[in-house]
């Protein structure tokens, strides 16, 4: 039986996208904890291992996003038209690069660090230095998922086509483009990880051709979403499978840093097997479930609207804390207490100035 969604809202989704938009905030913050005391040789209940934990928690939220907005904008049923959709997350994103810009500049005038990407100090850029960093980015660190969202947009009309397919010929193409992106993309990946230099990548070229990085991910959500009858998989498995990637995740980087080596944070790839478990249950424990167009809480449906806006702003609320506040020296010296408080004020502040900035019409299509 066909599992084509309908066009009523996916509430499902939202509660993902919420979830997913705390994880994010989560994994910033913990991250600060966990580059702190990676090289303390920690034991298991150690501060490292706090942040890593609350890292670890977060590392399925950008995966998930990845992967909730191919199962809304490759849905057949619904309508996509490339040139509002990629404005929609361009425009804010040049604002935020500006805004982020004035806070860089700000900060570094007063003598404090700025937020750490390419535009890290702007004043000391030559102009072609500007321009590169603009474009080649990303300008703020975070803002990289953005980049690569808007370079999977481009590719949506394409994609369209092979999900607008009817059936069986929809399903034959998604497998052989999910197989191509598990050969090119994901275990030359795996056996570099797994293996280091040991492992051979045969025919290199041919495979840099095919199907690679996010654009996976983008699909596969869309899959999993679309024939969620058909897969039949528990609310449990998927549940099983997201903890398992969760204990894999925040064991490899603990006895990584544990035993001193240099790729404490390899674990923490999003494309590795592990994230990769922890996002796919986490993903799939929301998408195959039949909430449909039932009810949702207004607070959750508000910030589910909100949640692109508040991923623009809740790296500046993060780092200005850090360097501003107490906030900052009780996140690094005594996390127990400062991840918990950093986090709580870093979702009310960038929900609070997320939303009054809703507030303003004008305003809307630029932040």
């Amino acid at each position: 039986m066909s599992t084509t969604v309908t066009r009523t809202r996916r509430h499902e989704l939202d509660h993902l996208r919420v979830l997913a938009t705390l994880g994010v905030i989560l994994l910033h913050v913990a991250a600060i904890v966990v580059v702190a005391f990676k090289d303390t040789r920690p034991d298991l209940l150690s501060q490292f291992n706090l942040g890593n934990l609350a890292n670890t928690g977060g590392r399925f939220a950008v995966n998930c996003f990845f992967m909730t907005s191919g199962a809304l904008l490759l849905d057949p049923v619904r309508r996509f038209v490339l040139r509002p959709q990629f404005l929609r997350v361009a425009l804010p994103t040049l604002t935020w690069i500006v805004v982020y810009t004035l806070l860089n500049i700000a900060l570094n005038d007063s003598g404090r660090p700025g937020v750490r990407g390419a535009l890290k100090d702007p004043l000391s850029l030559e102009p072609t230095e500007l321009v590169r960093a603009l474009l080649a980015g990303p300008a703020v660190y975070h803002l990289w998922f953005v980049y690569v969202l808007l370079g999977i947009y481009l590719m949506v009309p394409l994609l369209r086509a092979l999900t607008d397919r009817p059936e069986p010929e929809r399903q034959r193409l998604l497998l052989w483009f999910l197989t191509l992106w598990l050969v090119a993309g994901l275990l030359p990946r795996w056996g570099a990880w797994l293996l280091g230099e040991r492992f051979p990548v045969l025919y290199a070229m041919p495979l840099e051709a095919l199907p690679v990085g996010y654009v996976g991910l983008f699909v596969l959500g869309f899959a999993i979403s679309h024939y969620r009858d058909r897969l039949r998989v528990p609310s449990l498995g998927w549940a099983a499978l997201a903890a398992a990637g969760f204990v894999w995740t925040f064991t490899d980087v603990w006895w990584a840093a544990r035993d001193g080596e240099s790729r404490v944070f390899a674990a923490y790839d999003n494309l590795l097997p592990p994230v990769l478990m922890l996002s796919i249950g986490v993903f799939g424990f929301f998408a195959t479930r039949a909430w449909g167009p039932g009810p949702v809480w207004p607070l959750v449906l508000r910030t589910s609207e909100l949640s692109f806006r508040i991923y623009l702003v809740h790296i500046a609320v993060l780092h200005t804390l850090r360097v501003t506040t107490d906030l900052g020296p009780l996140l690094s010296e005594r996390p127990l207490v400062g991840i918990p408080a950093m986090f709580t004020a870093v979702v009310v502040i960038s929900w609070v100035v997320s939303w009054l900035l809703d507030l303003v019409r004008p305003l809307r299509r630029w932040v």
